[in-house]
């Protein structure tokens, strides 16, 4: 979902403005030429180091972070949590060289709002970066298709363990849907989102939106959503 207080909330129609941090020139010229050719993207600058990632991030109005995780002076993963603090309203889109299979899940759950693997055509980094823009998340094909195989490592199944309008509401939030919408949909209150979404964590004994998601990929819930 789109927090209301995020960039790209309060600017409906407008370019989305895109960094990029990649400790390697020849990735950031890549880069930054294919994001100036999109008509919907505004390149806003771009960072060698994860304490580059940081200054750029405090200093430059933007609402995607392409962010390399093997990257000098930092751990990709620190890198992650810290912005999370800075920014949390901020996108982020992990573009690595690293395995998506082994690297992915860690990505997310450390705050990554999508993975790419650099070995992807530049056709489904921009699918991935417009889909994580409007406030979803991203995995490839693969590896939804991964997680959803991995069905049964828990005990209990989400029907047991959840009321049937929380279990619209985990299927609405992993969907990426935003509370006012879900509440259109199931004719409440986004406040009563909220409290269904804050009673279904609990219930599941996940603590964001992001694992919430991962739930459901490994489940494969989002089936036809």
């Amino acid at each position: 979902m789109i927090p209301e207080n995020s960039p790209i909330a309060l600017r409906e129609d407008l370019p989305i403005r895109v960094a990029v941090a990649d400790e390697h020139k020849l990735v950031r010229e890549a880069l930054r030429h294919l994001l100036q050719a999109q008509g919907d993207i505004l390149f806003v600058g771009e960072a060698s180091t994860g304490f580059e990632a940081l200054r750029l991030v405090d200093g430059t109005a933007m609402d995607v972070l392409i962010l390399e995780l093997a990257m000098s002076g930092q751990s990709g993963f620190d890198v992650l949590a810290s912005l999370r603090a800075r920014a949390p309203s901020l996108y982020l889109l992990v573009f690595s060289g690293y395995p998506e299979d082994r690297y992915a899940r860690k990505a997310l759950k450390a705050g990554a709002h999508g993975f790419v693997n650099k070995a992807c055509d530049p056709v489904e980094l921009m699918v991935a970066l417009r889909r994580i823009a409007a406030g979803n998340r991203y995995v490839s094909a693969p590896l939804a298709l991964q997680l959803a195989r991995e069905i049964g490592e828990r005990d209990v199944q989400p029907d047991q363990r959840l009321s049937k309008r929380e279990f619209q509401v985990l299927l609405a939030l992993a969907a990426g849907n935003k509370a006012g919408a879900i509440g259109r949909q199931l004719n409440i209150s986004a406040k009563t989102v909220t409290l269904y979404r804050a009673r279904l964590l609990r219930k599941l004994g996940l603590t964001t939106n992001t694992e919430l998601t991962m739930f459901a990929f490994e489940r494969n819930l989002l089936t036809g959503v």
